[in-house]
């Protein structure tokens, strides 16, 4: 849709077509990440920062399209001091850095002189923690992921697999044999039956991984791994689905063909990652 509230009419792709090219931008791209990701923290560092960026970028202009205007420069301070007390697991003089980001966030607030500075901050505080701090605990989830548990295939490894899956499974079965809507409020293609696929293909990746061992997880990851991507994920999924039908936008933007943009690619793990982090902590030795 366009922001003018008039339904999007860019040219239709035949579903073939479409198919084809998600598969061909997936099979180029995720390799590279996956290299990046795997080589070392410098490289997964750079790759949490490129992608907070491009989200910023997007989130940004969907703001525009609600009328509203992130203060970029220092949403972008505030998510690189983030990073830092991320990274850092938490030292004293990055969380001072963190909070003396905001303070200049909210004060360079008053000098834009902004008309709807409460939208724009609650834009920019959004933004913050639920994309900049979701792609953040991707550091400690490589660094403190215990090493025999997910050696060695790594914890960050095993939740972007597990989540791809769950999102191949749930578009190929839900675009062919879907015929259940699932939330019509949010995204009318998506169907019961692609959430259930998505859900169930899910639980076979941390089973394959370990028969290949590449991990060695506790019986209770089994099914607390599968539950947090196939469900949560999906979910993620559905919430970004509402904020573009509130901004009347069909893509975050069309950097990925086929894809759509960062925020669309990655949404499920929006709110994966966190949850994920979250149960290591609870479950970490």
């Amino acid at each position: 849709m366009a922001a003018s509230g008039r339904i999007f009419t860019g040219s239709p792709i035949p579903l073939m077509k479409n198919i084809t090219i998600r598969i061909a931008v997936a099979a180029g791209g995720i390799p590279l990440l996956l290299i990046f990701i795997r080589h070392s923290t410098a490289t997964l560092s750079a790759v949490i920062i490129l992608l907070q960026f491009i989200g910023l970028w997007e989130w940004s202009r969907l703001s525009r399209l609600r009328e509203h205007h992130v203060p970029v420069v220092g949403t972008a301070a505030v998510v690189l001091a983030l990073d830092g007390v991320v990274f850092s697991s938490g030292q004293n003089g990055w969380i001072a850095v963190f909070i003396a980001a905001l303070a200049f966030l909210f004060l360079w607030e008053v000098f834009r002189r902004s008309r709807k500075p409460l939208a724009d901050l609650s834009f920019a505080l959004l933004f913050v923690f639920y994309v900049g701090l979701s792609f953040a605990l991707w550091y400690p989830l490589h660094t403190m992921a215990e090493a025999v548990r997910f050696a060695p295939m790594g914890a960050v490894i095993l939740l972007l697999v597990s989540t791809w899956v769950c999102d191949t499974a749930a578009y190929f079965v839900g675009s062919t044999l879907g015929k259940h809507k699932l939330f019509p409020a949010a995204s009318p293609n998506k169907t019961i039956e692609g959430f259930i696929a998505g859900l169930v293909f899910t639980t076979v990746v941390p089973l394959a991984a370990a028969g290949l061992g590449w991990i060695h997880l506790r019986t209770l990851d089994y099914l607390v791994l599968p539950l947090m991507v196939g469900i949560a994920g999906q979910l993620g999924d559905l919430l970004e689905s509402l904020m573009k039908r509130e901004a009347q936008i069909k893509d975050s933007s069309a950097l990925l063909p086929g894809h759509g943009g960062i925020l669309d690619r990655f949404d499920s793990l929006l709110i994966s990652s966190p949850i994920f982090f979250s149960y290591l902590l609870l479950t970490y030795k």
